[in-house]
């Protein structure tokens, strides 16, 4: 199958595209060209701003894609430039959303006045009346996070004549190439050897939906390979939800790790040590109407997750941000004259 990959270098797509050319795909990725593709033999390219979608048509053309998959539509805009671009002419578009539409998105970032959400999410949950959900932390309009928001995305593509699409909602996907340092943030702790890392109470007892992007990529492989293609709406997530508590043992354990986890109530932390979200909303997400109906289960475990994980970012070094970087001193300044305090 010819494949057209919208942004497919950083991280979610790099692994799609990988997962594709081992089984047998064609594969163009349409990017800037600001990331290396490492591992990435046999893909061809196109090199573009997605501002500029429509205007590379032709181009498009001539590769003669069977699908498109969209790994960076982020606002209605990006809809509307790939409803331009391949409305009638594309059989299948895969769109990546983000479970982040839900409802208990909102309850847990405190964005309304909604009660707790039932968990764990199934496609047919609420989703959030607030828009926008991260412009507050944006800098400004240019900040992507300015005009973020995959619900109405989700929905003109949908109900686009002439595209048959299907949405898959991620939980918070951690990995090799992951940017947002999912295991990362975590295991950077126990590699100087330190002996205490601390865990707000309220936190540690939070349950986060997960999924190993080997496996999600694995799952969109899969779910190419089924004629017909089903449209519609699926959540992708690792069927095992674990605390955060449980999360961060996890990670010790295969990364050799033996200094204590220390559980403090969230009083007794200073503001740098206490997340301001609502934990008492879990953010776990229900992925068994797609293993069903696609009959798929995850080729990597947990714990192979983790060791393939580990193991990448003990070889590789990712660029990180200053903004992460400052929250990450601050955060570890606090924790440090706690400790020398308690």
């Amino acid at each position: 199958m010819r494949v057209l990959i919208i942004g497919g270098t950083r991280f979610i797509g790099r692994h799609i595209a990988s997962t594709l050319i081992r089984t047998g795909h064609s594969v163009c990725l349409f990017h800037r060209g600001s990331t290396p593709l490492e591992g990435l033999d046999g893909v061809s390219e196109i090199l573009g701003e997605k501002e500029n979608l429509p205007s590379y048509r032709e181009r498009f053309r001539d590769f003669h894609p069977e699908v498109i998959i969209d790994c960076i539509g982020y606002t209605e805009t990006d809809g509307r430039r790939l409803i331009e671009t391949f409305a009638g002419w594309i059989p299948r578009l895969i769109f990546l959303s983000s479970c982040d539409v839900y409802r208990a998105h909102a309850v847990l970032h405190r964005a309304t006045d909604d009660p707790v959400q039932a968990t764990p999410l199934t496609e047919e949950s609420p989703l959030r009346t607030n828009v926008y959900p991260y412009r507050k932390y944006a800098s400004g309009p240019e900040d992507w996070r300015y005009d973020y928001d995959k619900i109405p995305v989700e929905r003109m593509l949908l109900a686009q004549p002439g595209l048959n699409t299907t949405v898959f909602r991620l939980p918070a996907v951690h990995g090799p190439w992951d940017y947002q340092l999912r295991v990362w943030e975590h295991l950077r702790k126990m590699e100087p050897g330190r002996k205490v890392i601390l865990l707000p109470e309220a936190f540690s007892n939070w349950f986060w939906g997960r999924g190993y992007v080997e496996n999600i990529a694995a799952a969109i492989g899969h779910f190419l390979s089924k004629k017909p293609a089903s449209s519609g709406v699926f959540n992708l997530s690792d069927p095992v939800a674990l605390s955060q508590k449980e999360w961060v043992e996890q990670i010790a354990a295969i990364a050799g790790w033996t200094g204590e986890i220390m559980i403090v109530p969230d009083e007794q932390l200073p503001d740098p040590l206490r997340p301001p979200y609502n934990f008492v909303q879990n953010w776990t997400i229900d992925a068994s109407r797609f293993r069903e109906m696609a009959g798929f289960s995850q080729p990597f475990t947990l714990e192979e997750s983790l060791e393939r994980t580990i193991a990448w970012h003990r070889a590789h070094q990712l660029t990180i941000s200053a903004e992460q970087v400052e929250r990450w001193q601050q955060e570890d300044d606090a924790e440090h004259r706690w400790l020398a305090r308690s």
